[in-house]
């Protein structure tokens, strides 16, 4: 399940004929919004558990997709082992530091960082490549503008992130490796 982090009256992280074409290029993915009433650290987890709830899945089973400081929150739930989740894309999230040390975890991180020469890159990239995960990470260089042609580089990289996971997640929960 890939289930798509959101709040009412925020851009969407793609367009629906985005969306249309992932769920095309992965039909053994059930795909579902998540549309968080607030997008605090409790909101989250509340969210996420609701919509695990009502689709009998289990957490490992999860792909959790956010924008932004969502996408921030989320990714740092996941690191401090809050937030159960067999992958997470992570799209367009502040390459800070992270105010805590990272938990191990089984959840594939990727994350889709936008660069750009005029702001302090911070250690986030460099915590995750020093913890003991499965993590990836697509750095797009913003330096020319944030651009309709920037906006496609984006939504390029987070679908080659999201065919990836849906792909492993369902090799994972099918032949029983990751089972609790």
């Amino acid at each position: 399940m890939v289930g798509v982090l959101a709040v009412p009256g925020a851009a969407d992280i793609a367009v629906p004929e985005t969306f249309a074409r992932w769920r095309r290029l992965t039909p053994q993915a059930t795909w579902l919004p998540i549309a968080l009433r607030e997008t605090s650290y409790a909101g989250i987890l509340s969210g996420v558990a609701e919509a695990l709830d009502r689709t009998g899945m289990t957490p490992r089973q999860l792909i959790l997709l956010g924008e932004g400081h969502l996408a921030r929150r989320m990714l740092e739930l996941a690191l401090r082992g809050e937030l159960p989740c067999g992958g997470i894309v992570a799209v367009d999230v502040a390459a800070d530091a992270l105010p805590f040390r990272i938990v191990p975890t089984v959840a594939a991180i990727r994350l889709v960082v936008h660069r750009n020469d005029d702001a302090p890159q911070g250690n986030l990239i460099g915590a995750l490549r020093a913890a003991d995960l499965d993590a990836r990470i697509i750095n797009l260089d913003l330096t020319a503008g944030r651009g309709a042609e920037a906006a496609a580089a984006a939504a390029s990289a987070t679908e080659t992130f999201v065919l990836e996971l849906v792909a492993t997640i369902g090799r994972r929960t099918t032949d029983g490796a990751g089972d609790p």
